[in-house]
């Protein structure tokens, strides 16, 4: 698993330190139109896990695997300065990015962490509102992830995802590619 990690570590780190995003360009623009005004920062999901959560004033959100900050900013102007946003991911270069991008936009209720989609850094039911845009089909252990989700969601909570899901079984020669796992 190392290596899977490893690997998509590597692609995400040089996307994002090139500009580029790692999403066929036409998802991205439709993307960007669905969201209407956005900001300025690169999105490397595949849908709009925020608008479909219908975030309120106040709640408690998680964005797995949140990348350049996108849905973190569009998620803290929907729960407004009363609730609060954690972002998690994996790679140093995208929450450097993150934080860089929340700064430069004087987002005050944002908080960037660093760790792994199977091992949530945050307390048993501390969040009101999980999403995810395109990052759980990454996780060779896609069983740990939803029961950490079950785990850090408050009772009552809700779970949005848009992400890339296989009607049937996986090769094992694609398995073990890391342009699969990496885009």
């Amino acid at each position: 698993m190392e290596n899977i990690r490893d690997d998509i570590k590597k692609a995400y780190t040089e996307a994002v330190e090139s500009g580029n995003s790692t999403c066929d360009p036409h998802i991205t623009n439709m993307t960007e139109k669905n969201y209407g005004e956005t900001p300025s920062v690169q999105s490397f999901g595949c849908g709009d896990p925020v608008r479909a959560a219908l975030l309120k004033e106040g709640e408690r959100v998680l964005d797995l695997g949140s990348g350049a900050g996108f849905d973190l900013i569009l998620a803290s102007k929907k729960v407004g300065p009363s609730g609060h946003v954690y972002g998690l991911d994996m790679t140093e270069a995208m929450i450097e990015k993150a934080r860089k991008n929340i700064a430069k936009l004087n987002i005050t209720n944002v908080t960037v962490l660093q760790g792994y989609i199977e091992e949530m850094p945050l307390q048993n039911n501390s969040v009101d509102v999980l999403i995810s845009n395109c990052v759980i089909n990454l996780s060779p252990e896609k069983e740990r992830v939803f029961a950490e989700a079950y785990r850090v969601l408050d009772d009552g909570g809700r779970f949005c995802v848009s992400d890339v899901v296989l009607m049937k079984k996986v090769p094992e020669r694609v398995k073990s590619s890391a342009a699969a796992w990496s885009g």
